[in-house]
């Protein structure tokens, strides 16, 4: 084998090594919710500009953030117990609204993006009126909790 390739397989091996034994963690809520923020005011800031190609970037990152991940889907869940369904829909109208935002970017139709854009954050406003702080709260108590478990003293 020549030495280059053999580096280049060594390199390869090493690699994928480092991807197996520190595998990407999931995002949690808060990184989640923060990523949905930046792209939110990134969209604001293309509607302002008239910068269809950094509307539809953001519409497409909200489109398609990261799922929450299970545990804390189910903390959430336990704590909303019948709101759940009302929770779950914000999210849905959001993501609705994200891929009518990305369409009327790619069509350049201003007016149908920026009225989609206050639904949508009328939306994110209203969900975070009604579940904000409990939702904080429950995830929090479950981060200390999981904090005080892991202290060997």
């Amino acid at each position: 084998m020549k030495p280059q390739r053999s580096f280049a397989v060594l390199a390869c091996v090493f690699l994928s090594s480092l991807a197996l034994a520190n595998p990407a963690q999931e995002p949690d809520l808060k990184t989640i919710m923060q990523g949905l923020r930046n792209d939110t005011v990134a969209m604001l800031d293309g509607l302002l500009t008239d910068d269809f190609d950094a509307v539809a970037v953001a519409a497409n990152g909200i489109a398609n953030h990261p799922s929450i991940p299970g545990d804390q889907v189910q903390l959430v869940a336990f704590e909303l117990g019948p709101e759940m369904p009302a929770f779950k829909q914000f999210d849905q109208q959001v993501h609705d609204l994200s891929l009518s935002i990305l369409a009327a970017a790619k069509e350049q139709d201003r007016a149908r993006a920026i009225a989609d854009y206050q639904h949508m954050l009328n939306g994110c406003l209203a969900c975070h009126a009604a579940y904000k702080e409990r939702v904080a709260n429950v995830l929090s108590a479950a981060s200390d909790t999981e904090k005080e478990s892991s202290d060997p003293l």
